[in-house]
């Protein structure tokens, strides 16, 4: 008498060299319906009304269609749809260095904030490093090397809502504007965005005039709307600035150079 051939077993029976004829489990679950995948059973979306439902629903329960975490994320239209009251000055500073030197790097349901920092200076990593997990306090802050540089990086998808100034290619090559609601909070934490902008692409030198040695404070990018950004927080602050080169902002008033030397802790 011919012996009948096995059904489709599920995978583990076979990776445990099980079958039909010599396990009687696994010969009650290839008669049964619910032991079968459906494609055994001959079923699929268009034809049964059950498998279509959990097909368009997240891992079959009522949650509405899936949709992958990084995309579709509504704009965030009032600062207290993004961050609470406690949040907003390290933010406000977060904002500078991710102008400068920060990027962010889309995951398939994520996405990744990283500044790059020099390691030269460690206070400077760690209080870009004590913002993020300020702001994002759900998620961790993370350090690595990346080349001669310290990257500073924190994954999340509230990121994306927070930094609306992300998008293709480098900054300099498209427009970097403010969303109202960081307007606002630019111009109420006016010495925390002014830090976070000397802190990222900004210095504090020397020159010799005259065989006297005078400091100054250099600011550098290439963007002309995020230079347009560190002029305005000058204006806001009555800082006197000048700009002898196209990508340069240089502030060298004796009175201003102290008051930001009092005012901001040194970069180290």
């Amino acid at each position: 008498m011919a012996s009948e051939s096995p059904l489709p077993l599920p995978r583990s029976s076979w990776n445990k060299g099980l079958t039909a004829a010599t396990d009687a489990r696994v010969a009650r679950m290839a008669r049964s319906k619910t032991g079968r995948p459906n494609w055994a059973r001959g079923l699929a979306a268009e034809t049964d009304a059950r498998i279509a439902k959990n097909a368009e629903t997240r891992r079959g329960k009522s949650r509405g269609p899936y949709k992958g975490r990084a995309s579709g994320l509504p704009p965030v239209a009032h600062v207290r749809e993004a961050l609470d009251k406690y949040q907003e000055a390290d933010y406000v500073y977060l904002l500078g260095p991710y102008l400068g030197d920060g990027s962010l790097v889309r995951y398939p349901r994520t996405y990744r904030l990283e500044i790059n920092l020099d390691p030269k200076y460690p206070n400077l990593i760690e209080e870009c490093a004590r913002a993020m997990r300020t702001v994002h306090s759900n998620h961790r802050a993370n350090l690595r090397r990346k080349g001669a540089e310290v990257a500073v990086n924190s994954y999340g998808v509230k990121w994306l809502r927070l930094f609306p100034q992300h998008g293709p290619g480098k900054k300099h090559t498209r427009p970097i504007i403010l969303a109202p609601w960081q307007q606002a909070l630019v111009e109420h934490y006016k010495w925390e965005f002014f830090r976070g902008c000397l802190d990222s692409e900004g210095s504090r030198s020397r020159r010799i005039v005259g065989g006297k040695n005078y400091p100054f404070y250099g600011f550098s990018n290439e963007s002309e709307d995020i230079i347009g950004l560190f002029k305005s927080a000058c204006d806001r602050l009555g800082i006197h600035y000048t700009r002898p080169t196209r990508n340069t902002i240089s502030i060298a008033r004796r009175a201003d150079v102290a008051r930001i030397d009092r005012q901001l802790p040194s970069k180290s």
